[in-house]
């Protein structure tokens, strides 16, 4: 279990966690044609684009193509995940009442000796100390950890596509419209049960030494638009291990999105561009299954 690739793949929240220091130099990732996969459901005066992003991504990878340019030409509006943009006060709100102990509690103190021990030497790889997360509960812990591995293995959070996309449509005129608040995407880590949480945190401290070529394997899968290979990275062989996290972070919110989805089609005319982590639209529980049954099959663009 390597939290990272389920950060990078399907939480947002994890750009606006980042404290923008100087990323290291970029790894290498394939050079082959860009070609991300992007599915539409249509009704008869209705379109709907849905890109997988992923989040974190190195500076000067190309992931643009054709069919990801045609699909935000034509779309109206745009919707992402949640407002990573939004009031940096409510922001740090959030994050002091769902994601920080109160002064008295530490974050030490609800380890076990092996974990704490596991924790202190990933931070020591990090440059980070432990007292920077000693209030901060496992599930933020994790995520702030999370973002520290990605860019030490050279991911940048500016560069990931939701950060170059949505420019670029506000640019182009695009209404931009969320699937979710903030708090409602960290709550989907806060409410789960502490233990839980733990595994989070310290699933992948052992392994942050090859979190490069961990990530640079999701992201080449991305770029390829290796839906296989990407079902078996992130899901099968990573969130699937926690039962609890995968529902939290895939299955419970991808249940909440399908019906928007199926209301905006049934809704509104024209065309639209929903951009959410790739992991959200992949697997047994993605959104592109649980709109089979609202009567809505996607047809695979890319």
């Amino acid at each position: 279990m390597t939290f990272w690739k389920a950060a990078i793949l399907a939480l947002a929240t994890l750009t606006a966690c980042s404290e923008e220091k100087p990323a290291p130099p970029v790894p290498p990732i394939a050079d082959v044609p860009p070609r991300p996969a992007i599915w539409k459901v249509a009704d008869a005066d209705t379109t709907v684009y849905l890109f997988g992003t992923v989040h974190v991504l190195p500076p000067t990878l190309t992931w643009h193509s054709p069919a990801v340019d045609k699909a935000l030409d034509e779309a109206k509006a745009v919707y992402f995940e949640t407002d990573t943009e939004g009031d940096p006060m409510m922001f740090r709100e959030i994050v002091e009442r769902l994601g920080k102990y109160s002064p008295s509690e530490r974050l030490s103190d609800r380890l076990s000796l092996e974990d704490l021990e596991l924790l202190k030497g990933a931070l020591a790889k990090l440059d980070m100390p432990l007292i920077a997360i000693e209030s901060m509960r496992p599930w933020f812990a994790g995520v702030v950890i999370s973002e520290a591995v990605v860019r030490k293995a050279g991911y940048d959070v500016t560069s990931g596509v939701e950060s170059v996309l949505r420019p670029a449509a506000t640019k182009a005129g695009k209404e931009i419209r969320f699937l979710e608040t903030v708090e409602e995407q960290m709550t989907s880590f806060s409410t789960l049960p502490e233990n839980v949480q733990i595994r989070f945190l310290t699933g992948g401290l052992a392994e942050i030494d090859t979190a490069t070529q961990e990530l640079d394997a999701l992201v080449n899968a991305w770029k390829a638009g290796d839906v296989d290979a990407l079902t078996r990275l992130l899901i099968d062989d990573d969130l699937a291990i926690i039962p609890e996290l995968y529902d939290a972070l895939l299955k419970h919110r991808n249940a909440n999105w399908a019906p928007e989805i199926d209301t905006l089609l049934k809704s509104e005319t024209g065309t639209f561009l929903v951009a959410v982590g790739a992991a959200h639209l992949i697997g047994r529980d993605s959104v592109i299954e649980m709109l089979k049954p609202l009567g809505h099959p996607a047809e695979r663009v890319q």
